[in-house]
């Protein structure tokens, strides 16, 4: 696989792969809890549940010892997260806002949507994944956990993690108090050595840096690729892309939820069934739970973690943040585990399932879903704010 010089990796970085469950929410706790300066948190979800109220306790552990805290929280993601927790938080001197809240109404949005799950520790230290914060990504009450991941990370690219979430909070309409100055004067480097790259997806600042570079991982694999989506819908370029990576004879599979917790986006993504089977490329569906991960391997070199879904809502509508890395160790194991989730959790849908399951009524429904979404998103696309490229930022 060529890595175009663009992606522009940096070496330097320590990493740990985290998959949902208490091994997440452990590490969450531990690096809130050896914060000594600063946390930047911003996340999609959390509820208001024995998961949420433990990360809250942490953080407001963390401001009782004087560590300032940030906390931006989506206003559409964000509506289990009671006034009762709100309070809890802002008692404790947490700075707490809520992402975007405009254009909100009985359950419907058109407004740009706070995606991404980043959790940044004293500028050393950050967690970025697809998971929020909830009982269903811990597995509490008997609930089998919704399968995810995230990475730690250390290293000098948590400058740039800094910079990305410091963009987002600081709004022009916030007092001078509340502002987020913080910098990082030493980036620090780990013997580990390995090369990475954070990469961000934000229409209303002309960045679309994810898409690009699953565009560009597709285009140049040669051998094999896993791909574990969520909330599978690509659009025709990508869709192309895959055909064409699919005859020049690399191995792929894509593996999706059986149960959704969406289901009429699961529908829609099982319109494109015929058309993925029709190119040769496998399809297996995941089990046990839901699946909420969004992660793809390329030929055993990179790999790529985060919250962006493969469809126009993470494209256009929404903000994410992925870590791209370029090593072959870390590739290797992970591809491993997620082989190992392939043949034990999922079945395989082959060309034969589908045909026979396939009937005028899933059809039907399943164009209709896809439509559906597909016009959402260009409505969200059209209303979502783009700025000029020579825009100016505040940092």
């Amino acid at each position: 696989m060529q890595i175009p010089s663009r992606h522009d990796y940096r070496d330097g970085h320590y990493i740990e792969l985290l998959q949902s469950g208490e091994t997440f929410f452990a590490a969450c706790e531990k690096v809130i809890d050896e914060a000594t300066q600063y946390i930047h948190f911003q996340t999609y979800i959390v509820d208001d549940d024995e998961t949420g109220r433990r990360i809250v306790n942490a953080l407001i552990r963390a401001a009782r010892r004087g560590v300032r805290i940030y906390f931006l929280l989506d206003a559409y993601g964000g509506t289990s997260f009671s006034k009762d927790l709100v309070k809890k938080v802002e008692d404790a001197g947490i700075l707490f806002r809520r992402f975007s809240p405009g254009l909100i109404t009985n359950g419907f949005q058109l407004s740009l949507r706070l995606h991404h799950k980043v959790l940044l520790s004293d500028g050393n230290t950050a967690i970025i994944g697809g998971m929020n914060i909830a009982d269903r990504y811990h597995g509490k009450s008997g609930k089998k956990t919704w399968l995810d991941f995230a990475i730690l990370l250390k290293g000098p690219e948590c400058a740039h993690v800094l910079l990305i979430l410091k963009r987002l909070w600081n709004k022009t309409f916030i007092s001078k108090t509340e502002r987020s100055r913080e910098t990082i004067h030493y980036l620090s480097k780990y013997e580990e050595n390995i090369r990475l790259k954070v990469l961000q997806n934000n229409w209303s600042r002309n960045k679309i840096e994810i898409l690009k570079s699953y565009r560009s991982a597709i285009k140049h694999a040669q051998f094999r690729m896993i791909i574990f989506a969520s909330y599978f819908l690509p659009g025709r370029n990508e869709r192309r892309l895959l055909r064409d990576a699919s005859r020049r004879g690399v191995d792929i599979k894509i593996v999706l939820s059986a149960e959704s917790d969406a289901p009429v986006f699961s529908r829609a993504t099982n319109f494109l069934y015929d058309f993925i089977l029709r190119n040769n490329i496998m399809i297996y569906e995941y089990l046990p739970s839901n699946l909420h991960a969004k992660v793809a391997i390329v030929d055993g070199r990179w790999s790529t973690i985060g919250s962006y879904n493969m469809n126009h809502l993470s494209d256009y509508g929404s903000i994410e943040t992925n870590v791209d890395i370029l090593d072959e160790e870390f590739a290797s194991g992970f591809e491993k585990l997620l082989n190992e989730i392939l043949v034990n959790d999922c079945r395989q849908v082959t060309v034969e399932d589908y045909t026979r399951s396939k009937t005028w009524f899933l059809q039907i429904t399943g164009w209709f879903s896809y439509q559906m979404i597909r016009g959402m998103m260009r409505i969200m696309f059209a209303q979502a704010p783009k700025k000029s490229k020579t825009t100016r930022s505040t940092p």
